[in-house]
């Protein structure tokens, strides 16, 4: 595993949740040295890495139907020990479904960012787009999921 192991982890368990982001991950390495060959720039590896693990968990949701989760918010928070657990299952109860009905695009720009923990810059490189446009995707994306928490909390 590389130094990229963890934010990949990260990145599969925000689309398919804990129980199968051991194996999406693994899937994503393999992957990825299987298409090495292909890696023009070796200087580009993370980003390349990183649009591998993404390919890779968007194949992964629109196959299967898995539980697909991510911990943002109180969830997160209660994972590292800040809150309570019954605090972080109400807060998976309600972010996961709205999470679900994101657009792929929206999900992949707010898994990157906030569960791969890549910089707007870094997910600007993945996604071969001007940091600009990461960032106001990447704001819409998160408008959208409040009002859709917010409507479904009502």
């Amino acid at each position: 595993m590389t130094a990229q192991g963890p934010a990949i982890y990260r990145l599969a368990r925000a689309f398919v949740g804990d129980g199968a982001a051991d194996d999406l991950a693994q899937d994503v390495f393999v992957a990825a040295w299987r298409g090495l060959p292909k890696l023009r720039d070796p200087d580009r590896f993370g980003p390349w890495l990183h649009r591998v693990a993404l390919n890779r968990c968007r194949s992964a949701t629109r196959s299967a139907s898995r539980v697909r989760e991510i911990p943002i918010g109180p969830a997160a928070e209660a994972m590292s020990g800040g809150a309570d657990f019954r605090t972080a299952v109400e807060a998976r109860a309600v972010v996961g479904p709205a999470f679900r009905r994101l657009p792929d695009e929206a999900r992949s720009l707010i898994a990157l960012h906030y569960a791969a923990g890549l910089s707007i810059r870094e997910c600007a490189e993945v996604l071969d787009i001007a940091e600009g446009t990461v960032k106001s995707r990447l704001n819409a994306a998160l408008q959208r999921l409040r009002n859709d928490v917010a409507r479904d909390e009502r």
